[in-house]
C-alpha cells in the first residue's frame, strides 16, 4: 500500500528565528573591552556566593562548606574571591609547638601560645642554654666555690679519718691490721691477722698451725676475734658510702646555692610575658631539670644536631603565626596523609637503630590553617590512603593527634604519643554533586561536619546585564594575563558561544574555564592576523580549531557514511525502518549521528524484543523506554483483545553500549509501521522519548543530532526533503551552527517539532494517525487502524495455530498500506459460545480512554 499524498507539514516545521539565537553588538555599549572597568567578580553564581558566604561567617562546629557543581564553573577562584573579600582579622591567633615532658618523654606536651610566642620562647630557651653552659663551669671554677667545696671535702674526710682511726685501734688489739687488697680495677680494704709483724691472710693460718709455727690458742683466738671485725669493717664501709653520698649531697647543695638564683633569674625572663599555666609548670620543671643536672653542662654548649641531654630546651614549632593579623587561607593542592595531618620523623643511628623524641614532630596544613580556612579538592582527597578518615575524625572531635604515618599502616614500629592539639579550622571541599549526593546518603559522618552546600549553577540567565558580565569577564582575563582587547562584535561572537555551551537560547554558560580558554585562543589567532584587536572572525576560528583539535572520532565515523560501511538510507520509503540520532560523547568532543533502527513483527507472545537488552547492551533508561514502549501498546491496542505479537527492535550496526530513552519516538515509529505495513520516511531522522501517553518529551543534545545527520545527508547531497523531526519541547535549545540555519532558511534542509507520536506518524506517513472512536474503532485508512487490524491479525493467526488446525482459513491477502480495509468475517470453528460470545462483546463495546 502507498501512503497518501504527503500533508502540508508547514504546521510543524520550526520557524528560521528560532534555530540560533544570535547577539547583536549594538545592545553592547562599549566598542572594546579597553572601554570598561576593571572589576574582578564571580559571575552568575549568586546562589552559592551566598551559601559560602553563611559557611564562612558561622564558626560553629559543623559549618564546614562543600562546594559542589561541574568543573570550569569557577569553584577554586571563587573561594579565592569571597576570602578576599571577607574581613579576616583575628587578634586571637596562636602558635602551635611541642615541647618536652618531664613526665613521660614519649607523650609530649603542646603548648598553644599567643602569635609569634612559640619562636621567641625557642629563641630564650637556646639562648639560656648556652648561657648556663658558660656560666656553670665558670661558676665551679670560681676560687669562693673551691674553697667551699674544699672546706665540705675536708670535713667529710676527717669524719671518715676519724672513724678508721677507732676502726684501726681496736684491729690492732686484736692481732689484726687493716690492707688494701686489689681487685679487678679496684681496691677494697680487707682485715688480715698480723703475725710476727707479717700480714697474713686468713686462708693461710691452717699451714701456720700444722708447721708449728703459731699455736693452738692463738689460732683460736684469731677465728674468734675475725667475724666480729669483718662486720665492724663493713659498718665502717657503709658509714664511708653514707659520708660520699652525703659529700655528693652537700656539694649538689652547694652548687644549687651558687647557680640557683643565676638560673632563677634567666627563667624569670623567659616567663615574664605567660600567663598560661601549661606553660609556667614546664618553665618551673626545666628550671628543676637544670639544677638536678648541672653537670652535663660543664662540658660546654652542645653543637651539631641535639644531645638527648638538652632535649627539653627544644621548643618545636609547628605553627608560627609571628606578624600575622589575618587568619590563614590554606589551599592544599596535594592532600597527603603527611602534608596535610603531619607525621613523626626518626632518627637512623649507625647501629641501624632508630629512635624519635618531641624534636621530630612535623604539622600539616590542617594545623596552619588553625584559625583560618583549608581549602581541599575532594577527588585529591579521596586518592590519598586514610586521609578522608582523618579528616572526618578531626572535624568531628574538633582535636587533632598526630602521628607517623607508618604506624597507621600497622607497621611494628615504637613511637611517641604526642598530646592531642585542640583545632579550630574550616575545612571547604570542593567536589561534584554525584559525590555529594553518595556521601549525603551513605557517609552519616558528612551531614554534620559539612553543614553548608555551595552548589555552582553551569548556566545563568541569558539576560543584557548578564552578556554585559561577558564583556566583564573578558575585561579581567585580558588584564590580568596582559593579552588584547576584545571588539564588541567579539564579545557578541563569545556570547554566542557561551548560549551553545549552555545548551538553551535562553541561558548562558558560566563554565569560565572553558570561556577563558576560548578567549585565550581567540587572541591567538587574532595576533596571527597582526591584529591588534580581537573581532568576531577570530573567536569563530579558536571555536573552529578548538573542534578541529578533537574531532578525529567524528571524522573516522562519517568516512564510514561516506564509503557506505554503514548502512543508512537518506531517501525512499521503508516499511519497519527508521533513522534515529544518537550522541557520541567523548569526553572533549560531543558530537551526533544516525543510527538505522530496525523492526521486525511476526505471530508469537514473545512480546517486544530488545535486541540490546538480550546481548547486554542495553542500560537501565534505555530498558525502561522500551518498557514504556509497551505500555503505550497496551494502552492504545489492547482494550479488546490481548497484544499477541513477538517484535524485535533494534540497533543496527551497533557493536557498543546503547543507554537513554531518546530513540523511544522512533523505536515506537518503526514498531508502528511494521505492524501497519506503512513505510516511513528516510529522508526524515527523529528524535525523542515518550511516554505511555504518546507524548513526546524533550531529550539532550539536540543540536548535535541535528547537526549529526545535516553532515550526513549534506555529504551525499541535500535535495531540499532532508530533516529532522524533533521534540517541541526541545525548541526552546536550538544553537544550531550557522550553515545548519542558513540550509534551513533557503529550504534545503528541514527541521519539524511535534509534541505526540500521532503528529509524528503524519510527518513520517503522510497519513492521519486516527483518533479512537466513540465505538472503540479506529476511523479507516488511519495508521492506528491499519496497526490494529496488523495485530487482530497475529492474534488470529496465533489463536488459530492454537486450536489446531492444519490450515488456516481463508483470508484476504493484507495489501499494502494504501489499501482501507475492514477485518474479513471470521471463519467457522469449533464451537465455543462462550469465547465467541466475549469476543463479540469485546469488539462492540467502547474504547477506554485514558
Amino acid at each position: 500500500m502507498k501512503p497518501r499524498k504527503a500533508a502540508a507539514l508547514s504546521r510543524w516545521e520550526v520557524k528560521t528565528t528560532d534555530l540560533r539565537w544570535e547577539c547583536d553588538p549594538k545592545r553592547l555599549d562599549f566598542e572594546t573591552t579597553e572601554e570598561l572597568q576593571y572589576r574582578p567578580n564571580i559571575i552568575g553564581q549568586e546562589r552559592a556566593l551566598d551559601a559560602m558566604r553563611l559557611g564562612l561567617t558561622i564558626r560553629s562546629p559543623g559549618y564546614n562548606i562543600y562546594i559542589s557543581g561541574l568543573s570550569g564553573t569557577g569553584k577554586l577562584t571563587a573561594i579565592r574571591y569571597m576570602l578576599d573579600g571577607m574581613d579576616l582579622r583575628r587578634s586571637d591567633l596562636v602558635d602551635i609547638c611541642y615541647v618536652f615532658n618531664f613526665s613521660d618523654e614519649d607523650q609530649p606536651t603542646c603548648l598553644m601560645l599567643p602569635a609569634g610566642r612559640a619562636c621567641k620562647l625557642r629563641q630564650q630557651l637556646h639562648s639560656l642554654r648556652d648561657t648556663i653552659s658558660d656560666f656553670i663551669p665558670a661558676a665551679l671554677r670560681s676560687d669562693q666555690f673551691k674553697h667551699r667545696q674544699a672546706a665540705i671535702a675536708d670535713d667529710v674526710r676527717k669524719h671518715r679519718d676519724k672513724m678508721l682511726r677507732v676502726l684501726e685501734k681496736e684491729v690492732s688489739e686484736s692481732g689484726f691490721s687493716v690492707v688494701q687488697v686489689e681487685y679487678e680495677g679496684y681496691a677494697r680494704p680487707e682485715i688480715v691477722p698480723l703475725i710476727r709483724g707479717e700480714s697474713i691472710p686468713m686462708d693461710r693460718l691452717a699451714g701456720l698451725l700444722a708447721q708449728g709455727k703459731m699455736g693452738q690458742g692463738d689460732y683460736d683466738k684469731l677465728q674468734a676475734a675475725y667475724p666480729g671485725l669483718s662486720r665492724k669493717l663493713d659498718d665502717f664501709l657503709l658509714s664511708s658510702r653514707e659520708l660520699e653520698r652525703d659529700l655528693d649531697h652537700r656539694t649538689a647543695d652547694l652548687e644549687r646555692e651558687f647557680i640557683g638564683p643565676f638560673v632563677a633569674e634567666r627563667m624569670a625572663g623567659v616567663s615574664g610575658d605567660l600567663e598560661s599555666e601549661k606553660v609556667l609548670k614546664f618553665l618551673k620543671e626545666l628550671e628543676e631539670y637544670i639544677l638536678s643536672h648541672l653537670p652535663i653542662f660543664i662540658s660546654g654548649k652542645a653543637d651539631g644536631f641535639v644531645q638527648r641531654e638538652f632535649l627539653p630546651f627544644e621548643v618545636n614549632v609547628l605553627v608560627d603565626n609571628s606578624g600575622e593579623k589575618e587568619a590563614p587561607v590554606i589551599i592544599e593542592t596535594s592532600p597527603s596523609y603527611v602534608n596535610v595531618f603531619g607525621t613523626i620523623e626518626r632518627h637512623h643511628g649507625p647501629d641501624g637503630q632508630q629512635s624519635t623524641d618531641h624534636s621530630l614532630i612535623r604539622g600539616g596544613s590542617l594545623l596552619r590553617s588553625n584559625g583560618g580556612f583549608l581549602v581541599m579538592n575532594l577527588i585529591d582527597v579521596f586518592e590519598e590512603p586514610l586521609v578522608w578518615v582523618a579528616l572526618k575524625r578531626a572535624l568531628k572531635s574538633q582535636r587533632h593527634t598526630i602521628r607517623g604515618f607508618d604506624s597507621l599502616l600497622l607497621m611494628p614500629i615504637a613511637s611517641i604519643k604526642p598530646e592531642e592539639i585542640v583545632i579550630d579550622a574550616k575545612v571547604v571541599l570542593i567536589g561534584d554533586a554525584w559525590s555529594y549526593q553518595m556521601l549525603w546518603e551513605y557517609d552519616e559522618d558528612f551531614r554534620g561536619i559539612f553543614k553548608v552546600k555551595a552548589d555552582f549553577d553551569s548556566e545563568m540567565p541569558n539576560t543584557l546585564a548578564n552578556q554585559k558580565k561577558y564583556g566583564q569577564f573578558i575585561k579581567v582575563l585580558t588584564r590580568l594575563e596582559s593579552l588584547a582587547p576584545f571588539r564588541k562584535d567579539a564579545v557578541a561572537a563569545m556570547i554566542e558561544v557561551g548560549v551553545r555551551m549552555a545548551g538553551r537560547r535562553n541561558r548562558l554558560s558560566t563554565r569560565f574555564s572553558e570561556v577563558g580558554d576560548i578567549v585565550r585562543e581567540a587572541v591567538h589567532w587574532a595576533g596571527a592576523d597582526g591584529a591588534a584587536v580581537v573581532r568576531a572572525e577570530h573567536v569563530l576560528r579558536a571555536v573552529e580549531e578548538r573542534k578541529s583539535r578533537v574531532s578525529l572520532a567524528e571524522d573516522k565515523l562519517q568516512e564510514l557514511y561516506s564509503d557506505g560501511r554503514i548502512l543508512l538510507d537518506t531517501s525512499g520509503l521503508e516499511v519497519g525502518q527508521i533513522n534515529g540520532l544518537a550522541v557520541y560523547d567523548m569526553g572533549d568532543h560531543v558530537f551526533g549521528r544516525p543510527s538505522r533502527i530496525t523492526v521486525e513483527t511476526g505471530v508469537g507472545r514473545a512480546g517486544v524484543i530488545n535486541i540490546e537488552r538480550e546481548a547486554e547492551m542495553s542500560g537501565r533508561i534505555h530498558n525502561k523506554g522500551m518498557l514504556i514502549l509497551e505500555g503505550y501498546l497496551r494502552r492504545m491496542y489492547a482494550q479488546d483483545k490481548p497484544i499477541t505479537v513477538s517484535a524485535s527492535i533494534c540497533f543496527e550496526q551497533g557493536y557498543s553500549s546503547v543507554d537513554g530513552d531518546s530513540a523511544s519516538s522512533a523505536e515506537m515509529y518503526a514498531l508502528l509501521s511494521s505492524l501497519a505495513d506503512i513505510p516511513l520516511r528516510q529522508d526524515i531522522a527523529v528524535t525523542g522519548s515518550m511516554n505511555q501517553k504518546g507524548e513526546v518529551q524533550p531529550i539532550g543534545g539536540v543540536n548535535e543530532k541535528i547537526e549529526g545527520f545535516f553532515d550526513v545527508c549534506r555529504q551525499r547531497g541535500l535535495k531540499g526533503h532532508h530533516g529532522v523531526m524533533i521534540p517541541s519541547l526541545n525548541v526552546p535549545e536550538l544553537m544550531l551552527r550557522k550553515d545548519v540555519a542558513e540550509a534551513v532558511a533557503k529550504g534545503r534542509f528541514h527541521i519539524y517539532a511535534v509534541s505526540t507520536l500521532d503528529e509524528g506518524i503524519e510527518v513520517l506517513t503522510g497519513m492521519k494517525a486516527g483518533r479512537r472512536l466513540r465505538n472503540g474503532q479506529f476511523p479507516r485508512g488511519t495508521v492506528h487502524f491499519h496497526v490494529n487490524e496488523g495485530l487482530w491479525h497475529f492474534h488470529d493467526e496465533l489463536r488459530h495455530a492454537e486450536d489446531g488446525h492444519a490450515e488456516p482459513p481463508e483470508k484476504p491477502e493484507r495489501k499494502h498500506a494504501s489499501r482501507e480495509r475492514q477485518r474479513p468475517p471470521r471463519p467457522t470453528r469449533r464451537k465455543k459460545p462462550d469465547g465467541e460470545a466475549a469476543r463479540a462483546a469485546a469488539r462492540s463495546r467502547p474504547g477506554r480512554r485514558r
